[in-house]
């Protein structure tokens, strides 16, 4: 029984990742609103009947599509002792979010035409959301071990959900633009330069004086 239970799953994973497959590359050739559940059928060499045991529509694929993706990368990152993250890849330019950075910077250059996708906001406006949010959860959980380690005071400046969004916002930006520009910098280098924006502030960065506003 238990064998016969591994072989239902290996053959449904295979039929997930033909159809996966099909799909993307049809997005990459004709856009996503111009792919149909028969075009991603016939690629695939499956039936529609078969599409639709698995999933109720293409957007349905693309978001399984994109929560595979991230669980790659969430576990990547996962299998990363939070001790290292402080023991920078790259001294010139250390910090404790280097090495995230860096394996998210990684992990798109070697799943790039699917980041492209997703991130040019192919499909429904919730790909896009689903990615703040999962970045947002990723900062959160930084920063709740590192206050736990003490590591960034308890009551910050500025608020954490601010701070979240900004950065979601921020990451995700400098992202698309590196895609579609062709991956100009290696992934440590673009990860360094993002760090560097974050922890110095556009005002070193771009040599403007420093604002002596703040909250309240």
């Amino acid at each position: 029984m238990e064998l016969e239970s591994k072989r239902i799953d290996r053959r449904t994973n295979r039929t997930r990742r033909q159809l996966r497959e099909a799909f993307l590359a049809l997005i990459l050739e004709k856009g996503y609103d111009a792919v149909t559940v028969e075009d991603i059928t016939g690629r695939a060499d499956l039936g529609r009947t078969t599409f639709y045991l698995h999933y109720r529509d293409k957007n349905d694929l693309l978001l399984e599509s994109l929560e595979a993706l991230v669980a790659d990368l969430t576990g990547v990152i996962a299998r990363t002792p939070i001790a290292d993250w402080r023991t920078s890849p790259d001294p010139q330019h250390p910090g404790p979010l280097q090495l995230p950075l860096r394996l998210a910077f990684q992990h798109a250059a070697e799943h790039a035409d699917l980041y492209r996708i997703i991130l040019r906001g192919e499909g429904r406006t919730e790909t896009i959301e689903r990615i703040r949010q999962i970045v947002i959860e990723q900062i959160n959980h930084v920063l709740a071990v590192r206050v736990a380690e003490e590591q960034v005071p308890v009551h910050p400046t500025v608020p954490p959900e601010v701070f979240a969004n900004f950065f979601a916002g921020a990451f995700q930006g400098v992202l698309t633009w590196w895609l579609e520009n062709d991956l100009p910098y290696p992934p440590t280098e673009i990860a360094a330069l993002f760090q560097k924006i974050l922890y110095d502030g556009a005002s070193r960065v771009l040599g403007l004086p420093e604002s002596k506003t703040g909250p309240g």
